[in-house]
């Protein structure tokens, strides 16, 4: 759209980048009044709603954490003159959500635990009153370190490292985004925190060494070096914030476009680039709306920024009787990183199987369109001056949970990865593209304003779209073909291609078939019978691929023997997915250790748990086994074997989330 304006969008993301955003914080809430001022100034009608913070309240398989403030907090070694943290000169500089603590005059030791974070490394030592400096992940130290051994506060220095990426030398002076993420369960281990640049955490750990082995030489000398610290923070019931702009329709359905405005100060691509090319798609429509450009929508457009996750469950259920009304979903998450300096493709995070939407391939059609930049040497050809690529559903944003069957809400994301400086201190303005967000603003703004007044011309284009997005995914199956899919080891767990084949062209006349719905009168017999003729051709098609006796049906027809131990049929009790499955134990010793021996015996063999689960939860329909669950699990994110759906649903079963329905053979 010639509209929008990168510069513009640039500004906007400059401004949230000021803030400090954590969830439910005070610095969240000065955000989120600023943009409901921004918006309302472009002409956007927008309020913004809110939700209580107190720890307690439960908002679908969701608990609403409470809100937290800080004001100050430092770490010193007076021995060293060094000041290693400081949270007025750098927020990141405290992990957040850090309980109060008060070390200013009397100096606290600090302990290096350099052998890994299993208790039985430590038998003898003694941790009570003192500071842990831990190197690698904090949280496996929460409970027996702090809560176990006494232990009152973390230093760490841990460097999320993403392979092929970064490497943790390579943010030798930045700072890792680190969270306290409290359950507010009874007995829970609460603590306060700091964090280290590796620069900082190497010259620490030299320190903490030499004071060790001065110790052995010397027993007069201290074997540990003091701090001194102080943290003037609280948490509290409070409350969270989203905020909620629309444009206004012909009728009452709805097309809704998400971001998340939280995360640290800057937190620039993650995530106030998607705040920000989203807002300048909301000033560009309702303007052309407004000047007559445009004609109003026959769907209404609204935008949400929320804290991610929390926010968008609290919305939900806030307006669960109203959900039916939504017709699909944009998730606009980090859009602005420059690709040059170590930002991946723009890139469409498509809707799972479960939930088979026209939204996908819309949107890759309407990308393709944005691609069209420069001109090459023959007639109708372009290229490109930005990188673009679509994905199969995975998880990692709020479009996991409106995507969700029994939320009904089909949603895609738009996203980058790879992320040189995802979750560090390295996400700064500086990483920010105005055309790349230019870009993003103008595919949110058409797909959006598309959805909400679709045109039966593009209906060819898109069905076409889905066509080339099959023979992609096809492509790519036939190199995980030739295994035995009706083995019952599960080191050797594979889908067959014609299994494959058969739940891809079932999607994507899925896919087809929803368009339909998004046509008024004459014109949905229209797309019908152009529907009925392409998914002819797709039948045909999956001929060709072996898997024309799968596109019927679900693969219990398949004359597929199943296992009996995989042959229960599990059913949800909860509407939205569980996405933090370690919440739901609260404080029950008996869950936490049931929970704890899954994630070591199951989960820790995933490379992407948290997409295998997502998808288990999606096709827990009442129609499907848990070995049908596991073939279509295998095919969506080529992960989830029939012992790890049976693990992960009996548990779930145990917890009352989750009931069998009979049993197939």
């Amino acid at each position: 759209m010639a509209r929008v304006s990168g510069d513009n969008a640039f500004r906007r993301c400059e401004e949230v980048a000021t803030f400090h955003r954590i969830q439910a914080s005070t610095g969240y809430r000065e955000a989120a009044e600023h943009v409901a001022r921004r918006l309302r100034e472009s002409g956007v009608e927008t309020m913004i709603r809110r939700y209580p913070a107190d720890g307690r309240t439960w908002c679908w398989t969701s608990k609403m954490f409470k809100e937290w403030d800080c004001r100050d907090g430092f770490l010193r070694i007076p021995s060293l003159g060094l000041t290693l943290a400081d949270f007025r000169a750098n927020n990141l500089s405290v992990i957040q959500k850090s309980g109060p603590c008060d070390h200013r005059a009397v100096p606290v030791e600090i302990v290096l635990l350099d052998r890994g974070n299993d208790a039985a490394n430590y038998p003898d030592l003694d941790l009570k009153g003192k500071l842990i400096f831990v190197r690698d992940d904090f949280n496996g130290y929460l409970d027996w370190a702090v809560k176990g051994k006494g232990a009152i506060g973390i230093i760490t220095d841990f460097m999320r490292e993403v392979p092929g990426v970064r490497a943790r030398y390579d943010h030798l002076d930045i700072l890792n985004y680190t969270s306290f993420w409290w359950k507010h369960a009874d007995g829970e281990a609460m603590a306060f925190g700091y964090v280290l640049t590796p620069r900082q955490g190497d010259q620490l750990a030299e320190q903490c060494a030499k004071a060790l082995a001065e110790n052995r030489q010397d027993a007069s000398r201290d074997k540990y070096l003091k701090a001194t610290c102080y943290m003037d923070a609280r948490l509290y019931e409070g409350s969270i914030e989203v905020v909620d702009a629309f444009i206004p329709g012909k009728t009452d359905e709805e097309i809704l476009i998400t971001s998340h405005l939280c995360h640290p100060r800057p937190s620039a691509n993650d995530n106030a680039s998607g705040v920000s090319a989203s807002m300048e798609a909301m000033r560009v429509l309702a303007e052309l709306i407004r000047e007559g450009e445009i004609e109003k929508p026959e769907r209404s457009i609204r935008l949400i920024l929320v804290p991610e996750f929390t926010g968008t469950y609290a919305y939900l259920a806030g307006r669960e009787p109203e959900l039916g009304r939504i017709k699909s979903g944009i998730n606009m998450d980090m859009v602005g990183g420059r690709q040059g300096a170590g930002y991946g493709p723009l890139a469409i995070t498509s809707t799972p199987f479960a939930t088979p939407s026209l939204v996908s391939g819309l949107a890759a059609f309407i990308m393709d369109e944005a691609r069209k930049d420069a001109v090459g040497h023959t007639k109708d050809h372009f290229v490109a001056l930005f990188n673009t690529t679509v994905y199969g559903f995975e998880g990692g944003s709020d479009h996991v949970i409106l995507s969700d069957p029994s939320v009904g809400i089909p949603t895609i994301m738009f996203g980058q990865w790879p992320d040189k400086n995802y979750h560090s201190g390295g996400d700064t303005m500086a990483v920010i593209d105005p055309f790349i967000l230019k870009k993003s603003a103008s595919i949110c703004a058409g797909l959006a304003y598309t959805l909400a007044c679709p045109d039966v011309e593009a209906v060819a284009q898109v069905m076409n779209k889905h066509r080339e997005l099959l023979v992609e995914n096809l492509a790519r199956a036939t190199k995980r073909d030739g295994y035995d899919a009706g083995t019952r080891d599960a080191k050797a767990w594979r889908v067959s291609l014609a299994e494959q084949t058969g739940t891809l062209v079932r999607y994507m006349k899925a896919c087809n078939a929803d368009m339909v719905g998004y046509f008024p009168g004459k014109d949905a017999g229209t797309v019908q019978g152009m529907v009925e003729q392409e998914n002819r051709f797709l039948d045909s098609l999956a001929a060709q691929w072996g898997g024309a006796d799968r596109t019927a049906g679900t693969l219990a027809r398949t004359g597929v023997s199943i296992p009996k131990e995989y042959g229960r049929i599990p059913v949800r009790k909860y509407r939205g997915p569980i996405l933090k499955m370690e919440e739901l134990p609260q404080g029950d010793e008996a869950r936490e250790r049931a929970y704890q021996d899954f994630i070591k015996s199951f989960r820790s063999k995933l490379h992407s748990g948290h997409s295998v689960d997502m998808v288990i939860q999606y096709n827990m329909n009442g129609l499907n086994s848990i070995w049908e669950i596991a073939k279509l699990t295998s095919t969506e994110v080529l992960e989830g074997d029939p012992e790890y759906v049976k693990a992960y649903v009996e548990l779930l079963e145990s917890w009352g989330y989750v009931e069998f329905k009979g049993e197939k053979r």
